[in-house]
């Protein structure tokens, strides 16, 4: 698997066709192209118009990942709902000003672009330049202009407080996915420099990567039965450390109320709210049984999007 798996690592470096090399290529990049594989598969136009754009095969299927059709219908819908939930609270707020921190080649670029929003993907090297290059081609010539990517690594105050000085009023900052790859030395630095940024400009800070390990598994044992959850959960961490060639942080906080009192540490509040109100429009019922997709409208409901706003 791992043979067949570098192979294809080697391919997606030189079908990028961006002028970084092999060693510049951070591993997060990969993890980002197989976020947007999963949103793609579960059947968001925008994920396969980037997903072709990139023009790159798909980094896991059937030969190099054990227990592949399970696994990519449950990260399918659990990438779905936590990019629906930020698009839908973005909306409903109307933020006008959109800055995603390690979204990778997300649609949320391509929605906001489109309705007028100004969106920065604040990113590590390799994603920012491939991303910048293929993403506002996706959007069409129109809405390019609000569009824009920035190499960003999270605890650099130059390039955070930077990115987000180029807005013009409060921002939205949104994080979902990247928490599990941060040391809580490199949260700390993140959320210090989080807190001055919503000082400065107001808004709010959303993601649901507090709670990951509960969401996810409970969408697993929606979708396949409780005794299930845990080893599916372990296969996907599994998948992405392999991924990552590192280990995931998912244990850095064992409860919701140490996150909470770790970010009140920092000067920052927590209000949590419905990860998502309307399912109406999610691709990922057409690949559910009507059991599997009322279960998934149940933990849409649940408090599982985490609204930060500074003290």
């Amino acid at each position: 698997m791992l043979k067949k798996f570098c192979v294809a690592i080697m391919a997606a470096i030189w079908l990028f066709n961006v002028k970084v090399s092999a060693a510049e290529f951070e591993m997060v990049s990969y993890s980002a192209q197989v976020k947007l594989q999963w949103l793609a598969n579960i059947g968001i136009p925008e994920a396969k118009k980037i997903l072709k754009q990139i023009g790159t095969a798909n980094i896991y299927d059937k030969t190099n990942l054990p227990d592949y059709e399970r696994l990519e219908k449950l990260n399918g819908v659990y990438q779905e709902l936590s990019y629906a939930s930020t698009v839908e609270f973005v909306r409903k707020n109307n933020f006008v000003n959109v800055m995603d921190i390690g979204g990778g080649y997300s649609p949320r670029a391509v929605v906001f672009a489109r309705d007028g929003r100004k969106y920065i993907g604040a990113e590590l090297t390799a994603v920012a330049i491939s991303a910048a290059e293929i993403v506002p081609e996706i959007a069409g010539k129109k809405y390019a202009k609000n569009i824009s990517y920035e190499n960003v690594p999270v605890e650099d105050r130059e390039a955070m407080i930077g990115t987000a000085d180029q807005f013009d009023g409060q921002i939205c900052i949104i994080e979902n996915g990247l928490m599990i790859y941060l040391t809580k030395e490199r949260a700390d630095a993140m959320f210090t420099l989080i807190r001055q940024i919503l000082k400065a400009h107001g808004g709010c800070y959303i993601t649901s990567d507090f709670v990951t390990k509960d969401y996810f598994k409970e969408l697993a044992a929606a979708l396949y039965g409780e005794y299930q959850a845990q080893l599916l959960y372990d296969e996907t961490k599994v998948m992405y450390e392999e991924l990552f060639g590192s280990e995931i942080f998912d244990d850095t906080f064992e409860t919701q109320a140490e996150a909470i009192e770790f970010l009140k540490a920092h000067g920052l509040k927590v209000t949590q709210i419905p990860l998502l109100t309307d399912t109406s429009k999610l691709y990922c019922a057409k690949k559910l049984t009507a059991e599997q997709f009322n279960k998934i409208k149940q933990i849409a409901a649940k408090n599982y999007l985490w609204v930060i706003t500074a003290e």
